[in-house]
C-alpha cells in the first residue's frame, strides 16, 4: 500500500483526493466486523465508554444502541470523519442530549476525562497507529475504573501495510505492552468472522 494512502487511512483529511479515497475504503461494507466486536463487550448498566477512532460510525452506532451507556466519548483525530459523524442526525441528537461527545484529541492525552471514570475503552483498527503504544496504554489505564476493560480489534492484513505508519502489528508485542503498563487478564481471543471481515480481539482489564 502506498504511504500516502496509508497515512490517510490513519486519519483521512478533508479536501484531499487520497483522503476521499481513504474514507470510501474505510466506509465500505456494513461494519459487520466492528459491530461484532462491540457485541463481545460486557458492560455494566449505564456505563461510561470511550471509543478510539470511530471512523464511519458503525461501531459507535452499535455502542449507543446495544450497550445503553450513560456517557460516550468518541475520540476521532480525522477532521473528515469527525465532521461526518457530527452531521449525522442520530449522532447529532446524542450530542445534543449530552450522551455523546466528539473529541479531536490525540488519545495519549485525554485530560478532559477524569481518572477511574471509564468502564470500557473500544478501538477497532486503531492500535496499529498508537506510537509509542505504552504512552497510550498508560493513559487508558488512568481513565479506566478498576475492573474496566480495553477492547481492541485487529486484522492480520495490517501486517502487509506500510510499517512506518502501521507500527503495531505484532499482536504478541501488543499484549506484552498491555501487561507492562499493569493491565491484567490480557489475551488474544479466537479469530472471528471470515474473509475481509475477519479480525482478532485483543483484550485487557484494569486490576480491581
Amino acid at each position: 500500500m502506498g504511504s500516502a494512502l496509508a497515512k490517510q487511512l490513519r486519519s483521512p483529511q478533508e479536501g484531499s483526493c487520497v483522503g476521499w479515497v481513504a474514507q470510501r475504503i474505510m466506509a465500505m461494507g456494513k461494519g459487520d466486523d466492528s459491530t461484532d466486536a462491540v457485541s463481545l463487550i460486557s458492560a455494566p448498566e449505564k456505563s461510561v465508554i470511550v471509543e478510539l477512532g470511530p471512523g464511519a460510525g458503525y461501531s459507535l452506532r452499535q455502542i449507543l444502541s446495544s450497550l445503553k451507556p450513560s456517557r460516550v466519548y468518541a475520540i476521532e483525530i480525522s477532521d473528515a470523519f469527525r465532521n461526518a459523524l457530527t452531521s449525522d442526525k442520530e449522532f447529532a441528537a446524542s450530542i445534543e442530549s449530552g450522551l455523546l461527545s466528539m473529541h479531536a484529541n490525540d488519545a495519549k492525552c485525554l485530560n478532559f476525562i477524569p481518572s477511574n471514570s471509564v468502564d470500557v475503552i473500544f478501538g477497532f483498527n486503531v492500535i496499529y497507529f498508537l506510537d509509542p503504544l505504552d504512552e497510550y496504554l498508560k493513559e487508558m489505564k488512568r481513565i479506566l475504573k478498576p475492573g474496566g476493560t480495553v477492547n481492541f480489534g485487529v486484522k492480520d492484513v495490517a501486517k502487509t501495510f506500510d510499517n512506518t505508519i502501521y507500527i503495531n502489528t505484532d499482536w504478541t508485542a501488543c499484549l506484552d505492552q498491555m501487561k507492562s503498563v499493569g493491565l491484567v487478564e490480557v489475551e488474544q481471543s479466537e479469530t472471528r468472522l471470515e474473509g475481509p471481515s475477519e479480525y482478532i480481539p485483543l483484550v485487557g482489564k484494569k486490576p480491581k
